[in-house]
């Protein structure tokens, strides 16, 4: 009973101390909660898993969520150990055995756990309730909300057996500490813990030579097909390039960063100043002493910005990418003028038909003589099946005509591309490109069509990106004049026919397409804008919702690490900062120092984490990505979102650092 007291005793005196632990802690717990809640929901499961894939994911991700859980209050226990080793001495010079010791520090970990366990319960039912919520409307998926606890017990029992089994890791480490460490040892164990790193020019040096090449090789595959990742190949050359960068920067935050500093030290009119004299020489020290954790930090923050910035991209990327896989809201191919009175009979029964647009669209392909014709206009032709890759084609091209552009444009709402169209003469085209030309610009190209017996020259005057037709129906498309589509009409027949339909009414109607696709049976060629997007979410969300649960504990666990490095830092030297106050710096002054030097190990990860992110997502863009977008700023908008929150978590840590170390500190 006298240790449980002492126990509570010690965290009610010391709870501003350990608010942001219990926070921490609880946050992390909440997380796994709703993690391990939404891997036994049965009822979500099956409405968003049919191969069962998702459920392999969460067993793999919750083997990396608990080894993460383990690891990050595995620190933070070392973290408050180390701060109150002089404590335990004294609690040993009292008489104290180490096993009552160790008793009254599992006590306090078993409390700050349950504490934690139940604050995470609550705030991880509503969590999961979120999920859920967003999942379903996301989806647009019909759930039974009463068919899911708010508290799933088995989650409960799962949850509370992993906390107990983390306070036993603790416990055995504690006990392991305890029983090595002499009394002398722990009385003076604040002063003698950390211990200073060498570092050499040589090895500053290479690292900083590392990190440059490594980020020159990242830049390399901007070079496109002269680059070493396609002559040479991607992995073969991923490899070195990342292990560069690791090593890299390990010696640049070990050996470079404190190199440079002291180097400074030599320019005495910008070293000898109010703030530097004193922050340059901390700086030294706890880069050298802590150099283990800030580089731990830094590959961290590297990580996960990286991932939360390919995820954020993966997943808009191929919604942003619809609008040219699916440019019309609904899509199909024709074989009979009775198939489109049918067509328009489904529509109507599933829609109000008063803003509908109905647009055919005949196909003519024309083949040209043109010794060297774009990739689009000379490779195999899609059938929609296995032997796609064996089955060449003509070479040529697929045209419609410049009315017909314009109408589909128009239907589909892209004003901004009807605008900067200018008028096609009959010996000028529009060339609609797969991808964006990296090597070659056809722009001024003359291509000559063979139109019944007669050759015409065609002259490219603009080459876009903007199809008016999906890939699965046309991929070489050319825009010809009317007056030459109809020549080209008089002379063959229609290569295909599509039917595009457009309108409000009909975005978002699930119920419709699945109607058009019962009535064509399936048809490959049966395309549609929402329902691709409808179908990427489907197939996605879950998969970025799980990792999006790493991402969040890694983004808490580095701010948290951070927190308490610092505290513990500016904590150990706060009789430094009362020298100071006695030659007479003023609160304002130290704090300003206080500042710096938190903003200089906060920067660190920060903006090492930043440059690893955009050389990382650059590769992974420009290699694993297929280019159909060219490179509007744009795209990388769900990028620069990913990395402002970030950027927001770190700043919300740093604040809440400098607002603990200033108030420890300066108070009298």
């Amino acid at each position: 009973m006298h240790t449980l007291s002492t126990a509570f005793k010690n965290l009610k005196n010391n709870f501003s101390f350990y608010a942001l632990y219990l926070l921490s802690v609880a946050f992390v717990v909440t997380i796994f909660f709703a993690f391990t809640s939404f891997s036994m929901n049965k009822v979500m499961l099956e409405k968003i898993s049919n191969d069962g894939r998702v459920e392999t994911m969460c067993n793999t991700i919750s083997v990396f969520l608990m080894a993460f859980v383990v690891f990050y209050m595995s620190y933070s226990n070392r973290f408050f150990l180390r701060r109150r080793t002089k404590e335990l001495g004294i609690y040993a010079l009292l008489g104290y055995r180490k096993s009552s010791i160790l008793s009254l520090l599992t006590i306090e970990n078993l409390l700050t756990c349950t504490g934690a366990f139940i604050a995470g319960i609550l705030l991880g039912s509503f969590f999961h309730k979120g999920i859920v919520f967003g999942i379903t409307k996301l989806l647009d998926l019909a759930v039974n909300n009463s068919e899911i606890p708010f508290f799933n017990p088995n989650a409960i029992m799962k949850t509370a057996c992993f906390i107990f089994t983390v306070i036993i890791v603790l416990a055995l480490s504690n006990s392991r500490f305890l029983f090595k460490t002499s009394l002398m040892d722990l009385v003076r164990y604040e002063k003698s813990a950390e211990k200073k790193m060498k570092f050499h020019a040589v090895l500053s040096v290479i690292g900083f030579l590392a990190v440059i090449s490594g980020y020159c090789l990242a830049l390399d595959i901007l070079r496109g097909s002269g680059s070493l990742w396609i002559t040479v190949g991607f992995y073969p050359v991923a490899m070195p390039t990342f292990a560069l960068i690791l090593s890299g920067t390990v010696l640049f935050i070990a050996s470079f960063l404190p190199f440079v500093v002291q180097a400074g030290k030599k320019n005495k009119r910008k070293f000898y100043t109010e703030t530097k004299i004193i922050t340059a020489p901390a700086f030294i020290y706890r880069i050298r002493s802590n150099s283990r954790t800030l580089i731990m930090l830094t590959l961290l923050s590297a990580a996960a910005l990286t991932v939360s910035s390919v995820m954020a991209l993966s997943l808009y990327y191929p919604i942003a990418a619809v609008s040219r896989m699916a440019p019309s809201e609904i899509e199909c191919r024709i074989e009979t003028e009775s198939e489109i009175t049918a067509i328009k009979q489904i529509v109507s029964t599933y829609s109000s038909d008063a803003d509908v647009t109905f647009l055919q669209t005949d196909i003519y392909k024309v083949a040209s003589s043109g010794g060297h014709l774009p990739m689009e206009y000379s490779i195999g032709t899609s059938k929609g099946d296995a032997d796609n890759e064996k089955i060449l084609r003509e070479a040529g091209f697929e045209c419609i005509p410049y009315s017909a552009y314009k109408a589909l444009l128009e239907a589909q709402g892209r004003i901004k591309v009807l605008e900067q169209l200018a008028t096609l003469n009959d010996n000028e085209c529009i060339l609609m490109k797969y991808q964006p030309s990296s090597d070659n610009n056809e722009m001024g190209d003359i291509y000559p069509l063979l139109i019944g017996n007669e050759e015409i020259p065609v002259t490219v005057t603009m080459v876009t990106l903007d199809n008016p037709i999906s890939f699965a129906n046309s991929v070489g498309t050319l825009v010809i004049s009317d007056d030459l589509y109809h020549t080209v009409a008089e002379q063959s027949v229609p290569a295909t026919k599509i039917l595009s339909i457009n309108g409000k009414s009909i975005e978002d109607n699930e119920a419709l397409f699945q109607a058009l696709s019962d009535y064509l049976s399936g048809s490959p060629y049966l395309q549609g804008n929402s329902h691709r997007i409808h179908e990427i979410f489907s197939l996605s969300s879950s998969t970025f919702l799980l990792i999006g649960f790493l991402v969040v504990l890694f983004f808490v666990a580095a701010g948290s690490i951070l927190y308490f490095n610092n505290v513990s830092a500016v904590t150990d030297s706060k009789s430094d900062y009362e020298i100071l106050w006695k030659m007479g710096y003023t609160d304002k002054k130290i704090k300003k120092i206080i500042q710096k030097q938190t903003a200089a190990f906060f920067g660190i990860p920060f903006l090492f984490g930043l440059a690893d992110c955009i050389f990382g997502t650059l590769v992974y863009k420009s290699a694993l990505m297929q280019n159909i977008l060219g490179n509007s700023p744009l795209l990388y908008a769900p990028t620069m979102a990913a990395i402002m929150l970030t950027f927001l978590i770190y700043l919300g840590y740093y604040c809440i650092t400098v607002h603990t170390c200033c108030k420890s500190v300066l108070t009298k």
